[in-house]
């Protein structure tokens, strides 16, 4: 993510110098991260509301007791104007969503004197960008589900109508240019935007209002004015251009003035200056609409009941959530950035379901998309035990009883044994600080006995690696039609509403502490048959037996109906290979509609990765390892945001734990990007100088920035799934490989069509330069063997080769010349 706002670094310390404010947040949006205002702690919900849509609610009668309080003072001594209000509104209002509101403890400072700016900024497009009179905060005119808010025909529906509707958080806001006002004139002061100046109604004629929606009145002073539905033309796209004026200008076009200055407290923690007095009050009215005065009564003292102090309420912020959700060999599709086609097939789309996974994208486009993410090992077992434990595949304690060096990665010898299981992964970290912990679905790392097997041994197998939770188990792949086993035995397939539905039931548990789920389907994975799954079996069919009944899914089968649901997945695929993806997206929808039912969805980490590449599955080419990898995280991670930067599965634990305040209590490889994601160039610049590593049999590969080098340890297609995909797909397979993976530019070659950089082998040229990386891989093997989790640097300058040949370096495996490289190593790594 690129940042053009270097003062905005300043602007965050001074901040955090302040310990009882409320943190501000970037958001990625038409012309870059700009600012976005997240609200304060909640107080008392309405409770009653909960599952009533459609319902009326009149004021205050219906209100319980929890009703509108709102002042605005004046600071002068720090030119602030200070709106505290509790953002329950004061009027009437029609439930278009399953919540009710929830007291915010909102405190707004926005200068009392605000000034135009020489440069317009952009408002955010989803989240508040001004406050109304009536103490409800103003939204932009997106919803999370990017369609239009105030005029959109599809998703959320709610946001639409003049008296708003609760968030995700209950917060309610309104969206509408009414601002809480049935009815509005110009003469009307609506509420004040982030930047300080004044909102007023619309304008029959808005042509004399700027981009902005601003105008000088005739005191020469600056004051905003909404525009009606007619007047904005909802048509265009939002963004324009680059421009920071949207086209969807109904509150504000963007801002005229600077809210560097605009602060958000939380009013359990706050003190009003001794200088202040009341400004102005809004109507707390009786009425079922609002009529607020523009009058602004005589000056007072009075001020809220607050604390004196930060040190008189816990403001310590709420732990996240954490989903890791990664399907089993999901493709690539070419509208996630994936990498080159391979030589055979350059012409290959991988086109998304024509009825699109809107969810998913809603995952990827409503926060973080790593644009180079990447896996360690190239397989599904092999590539989950770094997910899990943050290591590479061949730390596992069970690849060690092979006694090879390197060490044979397969799914059959990576698995969690020992300390692997009982202390050293994911799981248990979370499980030991305060975190309830479940798995659900695929596990594939656990040896079972299949002639023994029984599902309950199976899940107890699994707890024992840390997880309070398992269900919906699916201990390893399921088995072919011809090689059914006592644990894959015909009578379930894939199924994905049990696991769904287990999966709910860990959101739904009424409990104080966060949680961390492990979610894994089993589809697309073609050990079963996607269509037989979906035709031939039914809901009840399940690893665990057969269910009484079909489990009812809100956005699946709501009403119990397993039967039309998988129909409707047929109905919207246009071939068999969209299937399994419509599947997992409708899965992703169902439990993102239960994480906002349970007003979590704000502060959970939904972390959605492949396991690996396809186009070539089981190989260490790009096609292999590049995997797709989006973060929905919407309490910290803004809509839109791309980190164009190497990661890998290693760093997902990493950073999880990272965001959770967990400090790892055992040794891992990755590395947590939670830092390097903002807008810090030095956390970005000393990111991209890192190597990562590849692991599959006994072939290893490692990239550092452009370059990439690939050993295969034996040309022999029975011991190198590598070395034989490679010869399939055209790719370059000598024993020893460099590739230049940006094309001889700076940047890393995106063009999906006929760019493979790993066609061709560019040792010939830059035998300094292949030797310099196997004398890094040949580091990274030894401090594997040792079990050093520090981390090998390439050298800058490399070791003087130049009396050895291009040919007679081919010619050295780089496990045959140990003492050379143990004499480079010496000399540049030590």
């Amino acid at each position: 993510m690129k940042s053009n706002q270097p003062q905005f670094l300043l602007f965050l310390v001074c901040l955090l110098q302040r310990s009882h404010h409320v943190h501000t947040q970037q958001l990625q949006t038409c012309t870059g991260p700009i600012l976005r205002f997240p609200p304060p702690s909640k107080g008392q919900c309405l409770t009653s509301w909960a599952d009533q849509r459609g319902e009326e609610k009149i004021y205050p009668e219906d209100f319980d007791g929890i009703l509108n309080q709102v002042q605005i003072f004046q600071c002068p001594s720090r030119g602030k104007r200070v709106i505290i209000s509790n953002g329950i509104p004061n009027h009437g209002v029609i439930l278009k969503n399953p919540r009710g509101p929830c007291e915010v403890h909102w405190v707004v400072e926005v200068p009392l004197n605000p000034l135009v700016a020489n440069e317009r900024t952009e408002i955010p497009i989803r989240g508040m960008i001004a406050m109304a009179m009536n103490g409800v905060p103003a939204y932009g005119p997106q919803e999370n589900d990017n369609n239009n808010a105030v005029e959109g025909t599809m998703g959320v529906q709610g946001a639409r109508f003049w008296y708003g509707h609760a968030g995700p958080n209950s917060a309610w806001h309104v969206h509408n240019p009414k601002m809480g006002r049935e009815v509005e004139s110009h003469q009307n002061l609506l509420g004040y935007a982030m930047d300080g100046f004044p909102i007023y109604g619309h304008l029959d004629d808005d042509s004399v209002l700027d981009p902005c929606n601003g105008m000088y009145n005739d005191g020469n002073k600056y004051q905003y004015h909404v525009r009606t539905l007619d007047q904005v033309n909802d048509d265009l796209e939002y963004c324009n251009s680059n421009s920071p004026e949207n086209n969807w200008n109904y509150i504000l076009g963007c801002y005229h003035g600077s809210v560097n200055d605009t602060r958000i407290f939380d009013s359990t923690s706050y003190s009003l200056d001794d200088d202040c007095f009341i400004d102005g009050i809004s109507d707390a009215t009786e009425s079922g609409a609002p009529t607020a005065t523009d009058e602004i009564p005589a000056p007072t003292t009075e001020t809220p009941e607050t604390p004196s102090t930060a040190s008189d309420v816990d403001i310590r912020p709420k732990r996240p959530n954490v989903i890791i959700m990664q399907p089993d060999d999901l493709p690539f599709y070419d509208a996630w950035g994936p990498p080159p086609n391979n030589p055979s097939t350059p012409n290959q789309n991988y086109d998304l379901p024509n009825y699109g996974l809107p969810h998913i994208e809603s995952l990827r486009l409503n926060g973080l998309q790593m644009m180079q993410a990447y896996t360690t090992s190239p397989m599904c077992g092999t590539s989950r035990f770094s997910t899990i434990t943050s290591r590479y595949p061949s730390r596992a304690l069970s690849n060690e009883e092979g006694g090879d060096t390197p060490s044979n990665v397969i799914i059959p010898s990576t698995k969690l044994v020992g300390d692997d299981c009982v202390k050293d992964n994911l799981a248990v970290q979370f499980r030991d600080n305060g975190y309830r912990t479940a798995m659900i679905g695929k596990w594939h790392l656990s040896y079972i006995d299949k002639a023994t097997y029984t599902y309950d041994s199976a899940v107890n197998t699994v707890k024992e690696c840390g997880f309070d939770t398992v269900e919906g188990l699916y201990i390893e792949n399921l088995a072919a039609s011809d090689e059914l086993n006592n644990y894959s035995d015909g009578t379930f397939s894939h199924n994905m509403e049990w696991i769904t539905h287990e999966a709910i039931k860990v959101i739904n548990e009424n409990s104080e502490e966060p949680f961390f789920m492990y979610f894994n389907p089993t589809v697309p994975h073609r050990s079963n048959s996607i269509s037989s799954a979906l035709r031939d079996f039914s809901c009840k069919d399940t690893a665990a037996g057969t269910l009484a009944t079909d489990p009812v899914i809100p956005g699946m089968t709501d009403d119990g109906d397993c039967t039309s649901y998988r129909q409707t997945i047929f109905d919207r695929a246009e071939e068999d290979d969209d299937l399994g993806a419509i599947w997992i997206d409708d899965s992703v929808g169902a439990l993102l509609r239960s994480l906002e039912d349970m007003d979590a969805l704000e502060n959970t980490i939904f972390l959605f990765q492949a396991d690996h590449g396809i186009d070539p599955k089981g190989a260490l080419y790009e096609g292999g390892v590049r995997i797709p990898q989006f973060i929905h995280y919407p309490a910290v991670i803004s809509a839109g945001m791309q980190f164009d930067s190497p990661v890998s599965v290693i760093d997902t634990g990493a950073a999880m734990l990272d965001f959770a305040g967990i400090i790892p209590s055992y040794e891992i490889d990755g590395l947590s990007w939670k830092e390097a994601i903002s807008s810090n160039e030095d956390s970005r610049v000393n990111w991209e100088g890192r190597c990562l590593y590849f692991e599959l049999n006994r072939d290893r590969a490692v990239r550092c920035g452009c370059n990439k080098y690939l050993s295969i340890f034996e040309q022999n297609e029975r011991v190198s799934t590598t070395y034989k995909r490679g010869n399939q797909k055209a790719l370059s397979t000598d024993e020893l490989n460099l590739f230049d993976l940006c094309g001889g530019s700076k940047n890393y070659v995106t063009e999906i069509k006929g760019n493979n950089m790993e066609a061709e082998n560019l040792i010939d040229g830059e035998a300094s330069t292949a030797l310099n990386f196997a004398t890094l891989l040949d580091c990274h093997l030894e401090r594997i063997e040792v079990a050093d989790f520090s981390q090998c640097q390439l050298s800058s300058s490399g070791p003087d080769i130049s009396e050895i040949s291009a040919s007679q370096l081919r010619t050295l495996n780089i496990f045959s010349f140990v003492s050379l490289m143990a004499m480079v190593y010496h000399l540049y790594f030590v």
